[in-house]
């Protein structure tokens, strides 16, 4: 008997999470994965992920000296953290104290 309705693995998980809602929590933990594996030490230690919503990254940091230098390093992050989710999730970075 031949399947008429083989669908790549890969098309039928992404159609699931979609329908079940659960694609923006796996995009934030994918997100703060990314951050701490790739952010460094230094910059971990002061900032914290806050949440994503509506393509709009807000990230917390206790340190003001490294938050004029995020802001002025936003589009360098949205367009690090975009290709590294390997899509454009992302359109701008809000910087909270």
């Amino acid at each position: 008997m031949k399947r008429t309705n083989d669908q790549p693995l890969k098309d039928v998980l992404a159609r699931l999470v979609r329908r079940e809602g659960m694609r923006q929590p796996l995009l934030e933990v994918r997100i703060r994965e990314i951050w701490h594996q790739d952010m460094g030490d230094y910059i971990n230690r002061y900032t914290r992920f806050l949440r994503l919503k509506g393509g709009v990254l807000e990230i917390g940091i206790t340190s003001s000296g490294l938050r004029d230098e995020l802001h002025y390093s936003k589009t360098k992050i949205t367009s690090f953290l975009n290709e590294r989710l390997g899509e454009e999730v992302i359109q701008d970075v809000v910087i909270r104290s």
